[in-house]
């Protein structure tokens, strides 16, 4: 599916969307065996002559832990610490590797193939973006929101990695007597990040394997930009093909959230089968036992359950009360001060804001600048129409010794903007290059006309004569007045 924005004059963003990208090998260890006999004309086998061999072979990838979590990762949101009013954004992850959350799966075997071998196109993640908040720490006491620093071994029941902290919980490795089922190349004493959720709650919060398959999916983000008063596209480099996880519950407003993301690998006989979650229909685990999970990112934010749109905070700007409907005593966009400079203070509540100003010349200074919406009038007119460079921009205050920058910087902007324009770019240079020629032809015409006057009029001085008595500087404009005779 592709979604292509509004038209903009400037710029069109085009994001597709693809429902999964499979690996081309899942993670995970292989055996490859080949074997090779000739037979003879009757089709009965050469003894001696057959060969086989066997061969072990492995595709890494992260399971427990992220190898390079910001390689890995491209964002999550809402971003780590963000205060807003986040009650209708489910949590979710980015991920720079597209195949990244169909590279394991939450069931026990891949996905079978169907007919042709086609793969069913509900194909679940193996990855969940888990919620949770102070009111679940408080339903369930056992609960610890912040993760803790374990080791692998701490996954596997005791009896499989001795010292093992998991005890009578549950983990991936239930059942298992040794710790065989590692990935090549990692020890039981590596460490990872575990969350230990009380089963009850956990069937209360996780996602079912329905669900899996559709809290994940890839986009494929395409910019094309638009030239400024045609209809011309024209198709810009892609930002980038991404995976996404999506997370299921909503946070509460006013509370401080917690999520994270957890690999649900092979783990399907603890997920919830109901659309309303609850234990899995036939359990035998107990709801108060604990299952143990590994947190391969966590991050916290704060959903303030009030406004936090751009909008609302604008209305909140300058004291306005939230919800008022009443104007606030100013209502420009501007800085508060309590400053008792009158110029600084006239200065911030008419919208300018002081900068650092680097001068062409490499000095560096602090400056005046204000947006070019202003809620107050302008009667008059600061620059001089055209204007030839920022500079010719720039004002001047003698009172505090500093420049306003508005119109120079507006004046950059505007010529950034058209020459972004392809064919308003290429129009300008044309007509540059024509009135620069133009003015030479003219200053050239004028100077010939003045030097060589009696030969325009009279045309008959020998033309060797007349380049031995012209001074060398314009000779060169000699030879165009001959060239010009010598064509009438």
């Amino acid at each position: 599916m592709t979604v292509t924005k509004a038209p903009n004059p400037l710029l069109n963003e085009t994001v597709t969307f693809v429902q999964h990208q499979l690996p081309g090998l899942d993670a995970g260890e292989y055996q490859l065996s080949l074997s090779q006999r000739v037979d003879a004309s009757d089709g009965t086998p050469i003894s001696g002559d057959s060969i086989a061999g066997s061969y072990a072979f492995a595709v890494l990838g992260d399971r427990f832990t992220l190898g390079k979590p910001a390689q890995t990762i491209a964002s999550v949101f809402p971003a780590e610490s963000a205060t807003g009013e986040f009650g209708n954004v489910f949590p979710h992850v980015v991920f720079t590797q597209p195949a990244f959350p169909w590279s394991r799966y939450p069931t026990s075997a891949p996905p079978a193939a169907g007919e042709n071998g086609a793969v069913d196109p509900d194909v679940p993640t193996w990855l969940a973006v888990l919620l949770f908040d102070e009111d679940d720490a408080a339903a369930y006491p056992g609960l610890v929101l912040a993760p803790n620093t374990a080791r692998l071994g701490d996954l596997f029941p005791p009896q499989a990695f001795a010292g093992s902290t998991l005890g009578s919980g549950h983990s991936y490795f239930d059942g298992v007597t040794d710790t065989s089922d590692l990935d090549i190349g990692t020890q039981p004493t590596d460490p990872v990040q575990v969350l230990d959720v009380p089963l009850g709650l956990f069937w209360q919060v996780a996602p079912t394997l329905a669900d899996l398959a559709l809290l994940a999916h890839v986009r494929t983000v395409q910019l094309t930009t638009r030239s400024v008063g045609d209809d011309t596209t024209n198709a810009g480099e892609p930002t980038g093909t991404y995976s996404i996880v999506v997370g299921n519950r909503l946070p509460q407003s006013g509370k401080k959230q917690y999520a994270y993301l957890v690999s649900l690998e092979e783990l399907e006989p603890f997920l919830p089968t109901g659309e309303d979650g609850g234990p899995p229909q036939g359990t035998a685990y107990s709801a108060t036992s604990v299952l143990r999970l590994a947190v391969l990112k966590s991050w916290t934010f704060f959903s303030t359950g009030e406004p936090a749109a751009f909008v609302d905070q604008l209305l909140a700007l300058n004291g306005r009360p939230a919800g008022s409907t009443a104007d606030a005593p100013d209502t420009n966009l501007r800085l508060t001060t309590t400053s008792t400079n009158g110029v600084v203070a006239g200065a911030l509540t008419m919208g300018y804001v002081p900068l650092n100003h680097e001068l062409r010349t490499a000095g560096r200074t602090v400056s005046w600048y204000r947006g070019p919406l202003v809620p107050y009038a302008i009667s008059e007119r600061r620059v001089s129409i055209p204007v030839s460079s920022p500079d010719a921009a720039l004002a001047y205050d003698p009172t505090t010794g500093m420049l306003d920058v508005s119109y120079a910087a507006a004046w950059t902007i505007g010529r950034m903007l058209a020459l972004q324009d392809t064919s308003f770019a290429t129009a300008l240079y044309a007509w540059k290059h024509a009135v620069t020629s133009s003015a030479l032809a003219s200053i050239e015409d004028a100077m010939l006309s003045e030097s060589y006057a009696e030969i325009l009029q009279q045309g008959s001085q020998p033309f060797a004569l007349v380049e031995e008595t012209a001074p060398p500087a314009s000779r060169a404009l000699l030879h165009k007045l001959l060239f010009s005779l010598a064509q009438r």
